[in-house]
């Protein structure tokens, strides 16, 4: 018989693992529910560049950062979700050399689609945990962690 873990038992360890797995849940939900209502489904890295943009980052280079992929393949699906009319390039006034992302105006249906299905995934979510113990998390992970820090790997004993 084996011993291994199941996908969604291997977040426990490590804090890392456990805020992917949340991730890829929350997302696979909300695709899962965007598509049960007509849309279209988006890979995950379109889902974290429109939260990204949800969240007020809309710099191209800052998104890469974030989602951890290079600016050149963030170009490349800003400009392919700007030919689907999901978000729309502009100049940005602070720095005539750069350019801004925004959502569309034809992406409101679609985004307010998506922040239901949020609430609405949340609220099915509280019904699963508690909706103390999800209030308590989204609290603890909205604390200020500071700067990120550099710490060096210790020797493991046994």
């Amino acid at each position: 018989m084996s011993t291994s873990k199941s996908d969604s038992d291997r977040s426990g360890e490590f804090l890392i693992a456990t805020l992917a797995v949340a991730l890829y849940w929350v997302d696979e939900s909300l695709q899962l529910s965007l598509e049960a209502a007509g849309f279209s489904r988006q890979s995950r890295t379109r889902s974290m560049i429109m939260l990204n943009l949800s969240m007020g980052i809309q710099r191209p280079a800052s998104i890469a950062k974030n989602i951890g992929i290079s600016r050149q393949a963030v170009h490349q699906m800003l400009k392919d979700m700007e030919r689907e009319n999901i978000i729309k390039m502009v100049a940005d006034p602070a720095d005539k050399r750069a350019r801004k992302v925004q959502f569309s105006p034809a992406s409101d249906s679609i985004r307010e689609a998506a922040d239901q299905c949020v609430r609405n995934i949340e609220t099915e979510l509280a019904k699963r945990i508690g909706k103390r113990t999800l209030n308590q998390l989204k609290v603890a992970l909205a604390q200020n962690w500071g700067a990120p820090v550099v710490v060096p790997p210790t020797e493991v004993t046994d």
